[in-house]
């Protein structure tokens, strides 16, 4: 066991010096002197539900950088309500259309094959653009011919009103520590390979000819897993879809091209998370063992790979880690020692980087502790979202999750070719609004 566990320092030594190597080595895009893309050649398309308040500050920031159109998505039952909330900054350039049924997925189809612009920029219904230069540096990496999405840092929205330390939950410290890791291993994978989980769907810039493609539109609708079509995990499916037909990705952790967004206030939080986590499973599974496979993958994302293969069996490595520690506590006590040590102070140990958080956030410090629980239980959650990966429901939204399901009995035919029995996209005009 001590030996076991000297081996898991060592591996753990060399996989933190080369993320670290891996974030020096990234570098963000910078503005072309002359661009082919500008403002006009953005189409904004956002799928909502069960709209909250803020939408109305959201579109207006959105108008505010002058895209092309903003093409809201919703269903029959919100619409009035998105109409009343959009009413306030009303233009020509926001249209809102009626999905069938309120399915994510179905509900982008919808709004990509109404968009005009060249690039698609897939927005939340609770993301903020605040930065004045957020469209031209998420547009700068599409100057590269090969690249076929983009995304940006992604902060949490906190009002100035809870950014006290009496006020602030431990729910919205936990969203904040998932924003800030994602913007510390996000470019460090990229820098790696070229590859990344995912490109986060809050604000993520794609090629308007990819979404509007009708192979890539039939997929995306009808994916099916245990006999279910998909709803979420939209973004972790562009992510692949551009990977795995010869695009390039880009992270643009630009400054200028950070986008913050709501927070769960409260233990939605863990539905939320748990939903992504699911998600996921269900992704990285896939590309590992059939679609492309294991060894493909390696192929062209070695780094990443590796990194997805960790993440499906981390549960297993935290058994491995804890064994051989408290074993070792008994044969090698002064190697269990050190390792504790450096665990908590060394090199991206847990000090540096919660200080490194609190140090962003001084008012969510006292939430710390409760942080490192949370992660530290991470593995358990694993198991559960593993075992229940099958459960597609957006938990946290009211989602026609029943509709879904009475109508996804397409498994082996849809794998076959044969059309799903999901309705198709339903026609509209873009008068239908008035």
């Amino acid at each position: 066991m001590a030996l076991l566990l000297g081996a898991l320092w060592a591996w753990d030594i060399y996989e933190k010096i080369a993320a670290s190597t891996y974030a020096r080595r990234y570098k963000t895009v910078p503005l072309p002197a002359n661009p082919s893309y500008d403002a006009n050649d953005v189409s904004i398309v956002v799928p909502t539900i069960d709209t909250e308040s803020t939408f109305t500050e959201c579109v207006r920031l959105w108008l505010k950088s002058n895209p092309r159109e903003i093409i809201i998505v919703t269903v029959p039952r919100c619409r009035t309500h998105v109409e009343q909330l959009v009413s306030p900054v009303r233009t020509d350039k926001i249209t809102i259309l009626n999905a069938p049924l309120a399915n994510k997925r179905q509900q982008i189809a919808l709004g990509a094959k109404a968009a005009k612009g060249k690039v698609i920029a897939l927005v939340d219904d609770d993301a903020y653009w605040r930065g004045a230069e957020l469209i031209p540096y998420m547009l700068a990496p599409f100057e590269k011919a090969e690249v076929g999405s983009v995304a940006g840092l992604q902060s949490p929205e906190i009002p100035s009103e809870r950014q006290n330390a009496r006020v602030i939950t431990v729910w919205e410290a936990a969203a904040a520590f998932d924003m800030f890791k994602l913007n510390l291993e996000q470019p460090v994978r990229f820098a790696a390979d070229g590859g990344c989980w995912a490109l986060v769907g809050r604000t993520m810039f794609v090629r308007a000819s990819i979404l509007q493609d009708e192979k890539f539109v039939d997929a995306f609708t009808h994916q099916v897993y245990n006999n279910t079509i998909v709803n979420g995990a939209d973004d972790v499916y562009v992510t692949e879809w551009v990977l795995d037909h010869g695009w390039e990705i880009c992270v643009q952790n630009a400054p200028e091209a950070e986008i913050t967004a709501d927070v769960k206030r409260d233990w939605r939080f863990a539905l939320q998370n748990l939903r992504w986590e699911r998600g996921n499973f269900r992704s990285f599974s896939t590309r590992l063992i059939s679609k492309p496979g294991f060894f493909a993958f390696r192929k062209r994302h070695p780094y990443l790979t590796r990194k997805l293969v960790e993440k499906l069996t981390r549960p297993l490595w935290t058994f491995a880690y804890v064994s051989a520690w408290l074993k070792s506590l008994w044969t090698a006590p002064w190697l269990a020692a050190f390792f504790l040590l450096w665990m908590i102070f060394g090199f991206e140990g847990w000090v540096p980087t919660y200080k490194a958080f609190a140090k962003e956030y001084p008012y969510m410090a006292g939430k710390v502790w409760a942080l490192f629980c949370m992660e530290k239980v991470g593995p358990i959650i694993d198991i559960y979202a593993f075992a229940t990966m099958s459960d597609d429901r957006w938990l946290t939204r009211a989602a026609d999750a029943q509709y879904v399901k009475e109508n996804s009995d397409v498994n082996k035919e849809k794998i076959q070719g044969v059309s799903g029995r999901l309705p198709k996209l339903a026609p509209f005009t873009r008068q239908e609004i008035k």
